[in-house]
């Protein structure tokens, strides 16, 4: 999804310098903290940016060292975590690349270093850094203590199989929804597509829609109902978009075939209408399918397919 997020940044005033796999690294106006980005996990403030450090475990003195002798602002905190990530096989863990990084700027700036290893969580309020390291180089960002960009505040009521907020939203940009349609989303769960949306919608389920109202109180324009997907409530030809995350029987088990609902969300649709679908479907009979997009979503590799009836 770095595609996505690059052009919507773009669209905020930013000028993305380089996209490479899980990050991006930009230029841009602070606002773009005041309005945040929704297709991204997070933004961070470039602190450091070097070459690899290398596969090996003394990358790790090597990263330690380069990061005792870079100039950095003073950060004032009580205690520091850091994230890190890799891409690469190599023979240290994100989790020693961590370690390495939070012990030195715990010394360089007074505070208390909380490893992330183990499962441990970091108290509310520790500063957090985050570290990428490729084959392009190393670079350490500085979150500070805001939350991370992907916890939406409103998302506060969970279902099994519950969709990634920037995944919603870039799910939402590649279905090229226009003002004045309406998004409808027949397997909506906790709602988190439809609430990304920037137009009315309407979500339905077979489960029930209880956390989904919960988290869309502030969104007034969409309903909520309780419907089968195979059995949509609405006429032939009516509707302009469906986006969904339909099951896909691990998390959440399909009452259903992929037959059934294909055949339904067809009907529905206008003539030109979209359907756009995150599954592990390898085709959508019956649709014209116009863009496809594997993606890689906690230990899965389903795409999102954007298709017209």
């Amino acid at each position: 999804m770095e595609h996505v997020a690059a052009e919507e940044l773009r669209e905020r005033g930013c000028t993305v310098i380089t996209v490479s796999p899980r990050q991006l690294v930009f230029s841009g106006p602070p606002s773009v903290l005041e309005q945040p980005p929704r297709t991204v996990d997070d933004v961070f403030l470039l602190a450091l940016s070097a070459p690899d450090p290398g596969p090996t475990r003394s990358a790790l003195g090597a990263l330690s060292r380069l990061v005792a002798s870079t100039p950095f602002d003073v950060v004032e905190a009580t205690f520091l975590s850091v994230s890190a990530s890799m891409a690469g096989r190599r023979t240290y863990s994100r989790y020693d690349v961590e370690d390495a990084v939070g012990t030195v700027l715990a010394s360089r700036f007074g505070a208390v270093y909380v490893s992330r290893r183990n499962g441990r969580v970091p108290p509310a309020g520790a500063v957090d850094w985050r570290v990428t390291i490729d084959q392009r180089g190393v670079h350490i960002g500085l979150r500070g203590n805001r939350p991370p960009l992907h916890r939406r505040p409103w998302k506060v009521a969970s279902v099994p199989g519950t969709l990634h907020p920037p995944v919603a939203a870039a799910m939402v940009r590649l279905a090229g929804v226009r003002t004045g349609e309406v998004v409808v989303d027949p397997c909506c769960g906790a709602g988190t597509l439809l609430v990304e949306a920037p137009v009315p919608g309407v979500g339905s389920d077979l489960a029930g829609v209880a956390a989904a109202r919960v988290n869309a109180h502030h969104r007034p324009d969409i309903a909520w109902l309780t419907a089968d997907a195979r059995r949509l409530p609405y006429p032939d030809a009516s509707v302009d978009h469906i986006i969904t995350n339909p099951p896909w029987n691990r998390q959440v088990t399909a009452r259903g075939t992929v037959a059934e609902f294909l055949r339904e969300w067809r009907r529905v649709l206008r003539p030109g209408g979209r359907l756009t679908c995150l599954s592990p479907w390898p085709s959508l009979t019956g649709f014209h399918t116009l863009a496809r997009y594997p993606i890689s979503l906690f230990g899965q590799h389903p795409v999102i397919t954007v298709c017209q009836r």
